[in-house]
């Protein structure tokens, strides 16, 4: 269609933005692959991605949960594939050997971790998702939806000026331990 210069869809989205989320559907229908904004874990076989906005302390606190024995899988990106009905998370190709923290700035990954550490990924089993609150709070166990693949989610409340800290990513991951 492009070499004719035909129209095959009318949006009122900017033309490189439309072929991107089209790219994206086409990515997520057709090789059952979704790339979402996070941090992943893994702590024994169980994959954890970290969701929430920039700044809000997820890499910090999963920095400091690989100090206490996790695997570190990746920052920014992870990469979540559907394979024969597992979801497997790891990170992006292109970005998978760094790591971003206010302190340190943008950072090879071989810098911030002893490599016994890294893992390059992980059978996704939870979601945890750091937001703005009032006060800090952990939600009962939800559910969230991935590649239609239901999978258990706990929601981390950070006060307006706080950061998500490890003791909460650990109650957090506790929280959803205690339900499988």
């Amino acid at each position: 269609m492009q070499s004719h210069r035909l129209p095959a869809a009318a949006s009122p989205l900017h033309e490189n933005l439309l072929a991107s989320r089209i790219r994206s559907i086409l990515r997520e229908k057709i090789h059952r692959c979704v790339t979402l904004h996070g941090v992943a874990l893994a702590c024994g076989e169980r994959g954890i991605l970290l969701t929430g906005p920039s700044g809000i302390g997820k890499t910090t606190a999963a920095l400091e949960a690989v100090r206490k024995g996790y695997d570190w899988i990746a920052d920014d990106l992870a990469v979540i594939k559907s394979i024969q009905g597992r979801l497997m998370i790891s990170g992006h190709p292109g970005i998978q050997q760094y790591i971003h923290t206010q302190a340190a700035g943008i950072a090879a990954a071989d810098r911030m971790l002893d490599g016994s550490r890294r893992r390059k990924k992980a059978e996704l089993a939870f979601v945890i998702d750091v937001f703005r609150a009032t006060r800090e709070e952990i939600s009962r166990p939800l559910e969230t939806r991935i590649l239609e693949t239901n999978l258990p989610l706990v929601r981390v409340g950070i006060p307006r000026t706080g950061y998500l800290r490890q003791n909460l990513l650990g109650r957090a991951i506790q929280k959803l331990n205690e339900v499988g």
